[in-house]
């Protein structure tokens, strides 16, 4: 049987990392313990992710045919992940992103914005096959939309992560779109409280499964991710709800973009919806953590996770 081979949709940046003590708060001073960059963004997380598991993985992006862009093409093939589908335009800067954490893990992301109709280009030409996986977020607004429906229609799994600002950026109905071309949506909890705040509601799981609900995609799953207090999901009319894994955080970032590589592996090699929830809970909290990388603890952890059904409407 042909392995699948996963497509990681969207931009590519350089994340410039600074670690403080602690987050400042407005007209608040903190002083720089540490900086390093790295390769980053939603695409570049995921793929990184996959191909430490051993998976085929490409990307595709844009990026500018700078030092800056060369950089990024050497993380990703030293990584393993494939760049054939990387764009570069010689009179385009490579997009940077910088990233504050502090002791315990928390993070303030400043992002530098990519114009749009660079980010229009990227997907486009992009032809997965049957058994392939497509993994995008929210990056354009027509863009991400055509290449999760080329992929449903190839045959391929689309998955798509709906956070914010991208939904500032482009609106609901981008969002609403974007879910109805996937086979499962991802959101989180920011996305939560916006949709929640728009409604006069408290973000609780009540507001969580009206926001599951709707969200409409073409497969019918959808995830709303809550951090330390773990998840909300809809596999057609039944809810469910899983805990988060219990560890301390070294660093969130890239934290959801773990639990989008391990609920896309974990499904499409032919786990449960459940169960790869899960997976993708495990993925996630071992890598919070700063350990467990291997495949085979990403499962094992996997297996310690309890899931609740909530289809008689009752939430906890």
């Amino acid at each position: 049987m042909r392995r699948p081979e996963f497509h990681c949709i969207g931009p590519v940046v350089l994340d410039r990392v600074i670690q403080v003590d602690r987050l400042p708060g407005p007209d608040d001073k903190a002083f720089v313990k540490a900086r390093h960059d790295a390769a980053g963004g939603p695409a570049r997380n995921v793929a990184h992710a996959l191909a430490g598991w051993s998976e085929r993985v490409t990307v595709a992006s844009v990026i500018g045919d700078d030092a800056v862009g060369q950089r990024l093409l050497d993380r990703l093939s030293e990584a393993g992940v494939g760049t054939d589908s990387v764009e570069r335009l010689p009179d385009l800067e490579t997009s940077s992103c910088t990233i504050v954490v502090d002791d315990s893990g928390e993070r303030a992301i400043l992002i530098d914005p990519v114009d749009e109709a660079v980010l229009a280009r990227i997907g486009v030409g992009l032809r997965p096959v049957a058994g392939d996986a497509v993994l995008a977020n929210l990056y354009h607004d027509h863009a991400a939309v055509d290449a999760l429906s080329c992929a449903r229609a190839a045959g391929a799994l689309a998955f798509v992560d709906l956070e914010w600002p991208e939904i500032g950026r482009w609106g609901w109905a981008a969002a609403r779109r974007a879910a109805a071309a996937a086979d499962v949506a991802v959101t989180n909890a920011q996305v939560l409280k916006a949709f929640a705040d728009e409604r006069g509601l408290q973000p609780d799981d009540g507001a969580a499964a009206m926001l599951a609900r709707a969200l409409k995609p073409a497969g019918g799953r959808v995830c709303v991710t809550l951090g330390a207090a773990g998840l909300l999901a809809r596999d057609g009319d039944d809810l469910f709800r899983i805990a988060a894994l219990p560890v301390t955080p070294r660093n969130t970032t890239g934290a959801g973009d773990r639990f989008m590589a391990g609920l896309a592996n974990a499904l499409s090699h032919g786990a449960s919806f459940q169960r790869a929830l899960a997976t993708g809970v495990a993925a996630a909290g071992l890598y919070l953590a700063g350990n467990g990388d291997r495949w085979t603890e990403v499962e094992a952890a996997a297996s310690t996770i309890d899931i609740h059904d909530l289809s008689a409407g009752i939430l906890p």
